[in-house]
């Protein structure tokens, strides 16, 4: 059965992340475009919504994006969080959201949550190991968001493990300046920093500053920061073949 489908990402003051999804959302809908309706299909099976800072509440964003979908004569949507960690968001304020959405609607068109998107491990290490290519560096830390929610953290310390990095994290400890510190104590000088972040945001520029700090803070060092994912050119891809996955 035809589906439509609704990315949901955090939201954000800073108009960086909705251009990055907005870029996201028309490459799926061209590809789904194709795969699933033909020659015949010419709307947009897909749109974008907010968890914070929307013009109304998700709920009633997931209303109208339900309710453009029944004017196509479809009967099924597919919820795709554009989340990196199994945090409240993902866990509690996304499903309630969801669940509230559903009610308001009836029975008339079925709401489906899928996975989050960080639950794609094998796909974005991948990516990671993707933009680790090209630096001469001694040592890799994946720098990741964090979540104060137990059990939130051990998707990435599998992931740093899998691309042979250390892990540190922007709001929970270790934090990056401990984990730079533990490498230099250890030997290693030339440091590679990769941002498990999906956006280009306000975090990811404080992220550059801290970094610059540190290089002044530390001279013998060599800090090499990536850019978020949504920087490679694969990311786009990774989501047209998870969403497909979820059709």
């Amino acid at each position: 059965m035809l589906s439509t489908v609704l990315l949901v990402s955090h939201g954000s003051r800073d108009r960086r992340p909705q251009l990055a999804v907005d870029k996201l959302a028309q490459q799926l809908s061209d590809r789904l475009n194709v795969t699933q309706g033909g020659d015949s299909l010419t709307d947009s099976l897909v749109g974008s919504a907010v968890l914070e800072l929307g013009p109304t509440p998700l709920s009633a964003q997931i209303h109208q994006f339900a309710e453009y979908s029944l004017s196509l004569g479809i009967h099924r949507v597919q919820i795709l969080p554009l989340f990196l960690l199994p945090g409240v968001h993902v866990g509690e304020d996304i499903p309630t959201e969801v669940e509230l959405a559903q009610k308001s609607l009836g029975t008339e068109i079925e709401i489906y949550l899928q996975p989050y998107l960080g639950s794609q491990r094998q796909q974005l290490s991948v990516l990671l190991e993707n933009a680790m290519i090209g630096y001469d560096v001694d040592a890799w830390i994946l720098l990741s968001h964090g979540s104060r929610r137990a059990g939130g953290n051990e998707a990435i310390a599998h992931l740093a493990h899998k691309i042979n990095a250390s892990v540190a994290y922007w709001s929970v400890a270790p934090g990056m300046e401990s984990r730079v510190q533990e490498l230099l104590q250890a030997g290693y000088h030339r440091i590679g920093i990769l941002p498990y972040f999906l956006f280009s945001g306000r975090t990811t520029d404080a992220i550059v500053d801290l970094v610059a700090n540190l290089g002044d803070r530390f001279p013998h060092s060599q800090l090499h920061l990536t850019p978020p994912l949504d920087h490679s050119p694969h990311l786009g891809d990774l989501i047209c073949t998870w969403a497909e996955s979820c059709l």
